[in-house]
């Protein structure tokens, strides 16, 4: 007689869906784990978890009901600890994230500043190249038009044509 063969199983055991395995996906969702964490607790990799979630609708309702449980009841005792507890923390974090509060509002302050230049030691050729910029603004401007900034009285390009 011939012995028949034993085949020999190397792997993991192949994933089924059971109650058990359905209430510990619910319950593991629900503690707000990811996919991937949930699929790691139950012992399959993430390819095999998103393979039986898109084809076993029982498993995709298992996890659905899950996260959906895990926030209702943590949205409830936040909600609890704001109106009933006046716990302050989660009454500023209700209204932060359902209100539209913030912390502070930025406000824009334009200051304007005001240079007084002492001229009185300025040389007469200084004060005309001086002149001469005011009265040609288009030289040595930007694209945009802007003149550049006057350094400690005199107009750098102007001085550098004299």
């Amino acid at each position: 007689m011939a012995k028949a063969k034993k085949k020999n199983s190397v792997g993991r055991p192949r994933f089924e869906i059971t109650p058990e395995v359905l209430e510990r996906t619910e319950r593991a969702m629900a503690q707000g784990l990811t996919k991937e964490q949930c699929a790691g607790f139950l012992g399959v990799s993430v390819s095999t978890f998103m393979l039986y979630q898109a084809q076993n609708s029982e498993f995709s309702e298992a996890i659905k009901r899950g996260e959906a449980g895990g926030i209702e009841k943590v949205t409830n005792a936040l909600f609890e600890n704001a109106t009933v507890e006046r716990d302050n923390a989660a009454i500023i974090f209700y209204l932060k994230n359902r209100a539209g509060w913030v912390d502070k509002q930025e406000h824009k302050v334009q200051k304007e500043t005001t240079v007084t230049l002492d001229l009185t030691r300025i040389g007469v050729n200084e004060l005309a190249a001086i002149e001469r910029a005011f009265e040609q603004p288009h030289i040595g401007a930007s694209s945009s038009g802007e003149v550049p900034q006057i350094l400690e009285g005199v107009y750098e390009s102007s001085l550098a044509n004299d």
